[in-house]
């Protein structure tokens, strides 16, 4: 799918829904706010923190680092999709949050803007070099020393929970557009394309039984 339909998939259709699907995707995995707690309570996350969540989707994520952090934290959510802006603004009931329509390959935020950028679930949704692209835009926005954090996906060890997962997240459905960028993901690695994007002291943990991934960088 090219980049203007996308755009206008997320805006008119996926952004009535989206908030439904992350609860059935999350729902094997313990529910989407135990996952959520689970991947971001690795952080190292600082009351003075600048935080930006690029594609954000519909915020719950930017919300789950919200309550994860103190008021005096200050935090951004983009995301390139309008529909999915606006459904996380009129959620939004944090004074410290705020959310604008972006591309998170090339922002407008000044270089050094954030001590920590967060990329929840949407690199897989990208060809490698968009991924890339996201990743180095992320550092130049980050102040040195500052960190990336990449919620993604990730491949269990158990080939059963990994058949039971394909179900569930309907990676059997033949139009499913995000099946070879999760591959390319995958076989890539984020650990290895934080890397490329100039990231130091990368390290990567897994979570819940081997699915997900929390992937970070220093500047």
């Amino acid at each position: 799918m090219d980049r203007r339909r996308y755009k206008w998939f997320y805006d008119h259709v996926q952004c009535r829904y989206y908030d439904l699907l992350l609860k059935w995707c999350f729902l094997p995995l313990g529910g989407e706010r135990n996952v959520r707690r689970a991947l971001i309570d690795q952080v190292d996350w600082r009351p003075s923190d600048t935080i930006l969540d690029m594609c954000c989707g519909t915020g719950n994520a930017t919300f789950a680092i919200a309550e994860a952090v103190q008021a005096a934290s200050q935090i951004k959510g983009i995301d390139l999709s309008m529909g999915q802006i606006n459904a996380a603004r009129r959620k939004n009931r944090f004074p410290n949050v705020g959310f604008e329509v972006m591309d998170a390959s090339d922002t407008s935020f000044p270089d050094q803007s954030f001590d920590k950028v967060v990329i929840p679930h949407a690199l897989h949704e990208m060809p490698r070099p968009g991924r890339l692209a996201v990743l180095k835009e992320a550092r130049r926005i980050l102040r040195t020393g500052g960190t990336v954090v990449v919620l993604e996906i990730d491949r269990p060890p158990s080939l059963v929970w990994r058949l039971i997962l394909g179900l569930w997240w309907f990676y059997w459905l033949p139009f499913n557009i995000e099946t070879a960028t999760r591959r390319d993901m995958l076989k890539q690695g984020v650990a290895r394309e934080l890397s490329e994007a100039g990231f130091r002291d990368v390290s990567k943990a897994s979570r819940c039984n081997g699915t997900l991934q929390v992937a970070t960088g220093r500047k």
